[in-house]
């Protein structure tokens, strides 16, 4: 029977001392980071584990990293999106070399999330928190901030004092798409947008307006729609706006769910994209190439936000300062068909 690695395993793989292997299992900030990698990996290939209640109980330390999620609410029959469990299994890959474990924390509403996040701080849960669907003024950012507790948003907010995040370029996305529609003759272009309590959806709006002034094209109220990005309100939207007088030629949806809704609006009203009107997305799974007809898209895989979230997250716990662990992504613009009408 081959017998359970230990400290003395890695250490006899490594060719580096049990005191080296030991602090590096247990996160001590003396090891560089180049030697913690070797000996993470070594542990990896061996099949070492940690025993994480021991560590605790000598360092105060859980290793667990708290990943907040909303739940849906099981009477919504609609497609909201990308799932939770795919941004979590991002987060928990990128944890995977480490001494860290990632655990899901479903809430049910922003208010139930600022309670579940005292009760980790005071309780001492875990040594990180992994929050999203960030607001300008956070109230979760100021108290884990107030509480020198690391944490990591998907999102970014108003905040004065820098915390570690990660985000889609929305500013930078929605400029770049209404530029290209603006280009192609489009000068009424229906806008849907999240729920405006989100930092991204005020900087989405924000980047609309600035981008049809600089084009000298007037802004529409009427042409704007918050809301739960699902089918449902993608179809309810498109009908409302392609029964104005002067109705949109193009409709930008934020996720592949809300496109799905529109695209549904086209067929019920008869319309033919790319002669009536046209659609654009944005999207993590790159669903709309199976859409009919395909959709032009800016994408983002989700993986590539979550796995990062889970680097900050170890690297701010390793010391690191907040304001150098701040990342914005630019999907890429994939044009499906020319979007001019004709």
């Amino acid at each position: 029977m081959t017998s359970r690695p230990t400290i003395k395993t890695i250490a006899k793989d490594t060719g580096l001392s049990i005191a080296t292997v030991s602090k590096a299992l247990n996160g001590s900030k003396q090891v560089k980071e180049k030697t913690r990698d070797l000996i993470l990996d070594s542990a990896r290939k061996l099949g070492y584990e940690l025993n994480l209640s021991g560590v605790q109980l000598r360092t105060g330390k859980t290793h667990q990293i708290a990943v907040l999620s909303t739940s849906v609410d099981p009477k919504l029959s609609e497609w909201t999106g990308v799932e939770s469990d795919q941004f979590f299994s991002g987060i928990s890959h990128s944890l995977k070399a480490s001494a860290y474990r990632a655990s899901l924390y479903q809430v049910n509403s922003y208010e139930d999330s600022m309670d579940m996040i005292r009760k980790i701080v005071v309780n001492g849960k875990a040594d990180g928190i992994i929050i999203s669907g960030t607001r300008p003024d956070d109230i979760r950012i100021k108290y884990l901030q107030e509480n020198n507790f690391p944490f990591v948003t998907y999102g970014t907010s108003n905040s004065i004092t820098p915390h570690a995040y990660v985000d889609a370029d929305n500013e930078r996305i929605v400029t770049i798409c209404i530029e290209r529609l603006i280009a192609k003759g489009h000068k009424r272009i229906g806008f849907l947008c999240p729920s405006d309590r989100l930092s991204y959806s005020q900087v989405r709006l924000r980047a609309y307006k600035d981008t049809l002034m600089r084009n000298n094209l007037d802004y529409c109220e009427s042409l704007v729609a918050h809301g739960e990005l699902t089918p449902a309100f993608g179809r309810e939207k498109m009908f409302e706006m392609s029964s104005l007088e002067n109705k949109p030629t193009a409709y930008i949806c934020p996720n592949e769910a809300t496109a799905l809704g529109v695209l549904s609006g086209f067929h019920a009203r008869g319309y033919v994209h790319g002669k009536d009107a046209i659609i654009n997305a944005t999207d993590d799974l790159n669903i709309t190439q199976y859409f009919s007809p395909p959709l032009t898209t800016c994408y983002l895989p989700i993986f590539l936000p979550s796995q990062m979230i889970g680097q900050f997250m170890l690297r701010l716990i390793g010391g690191e300062a907040p304001q150098e662990l701040q990342k914005l992504f630019m999907p890429d613009l994939i044009e499906r068909s020319s979007d001019i009408l004709g």
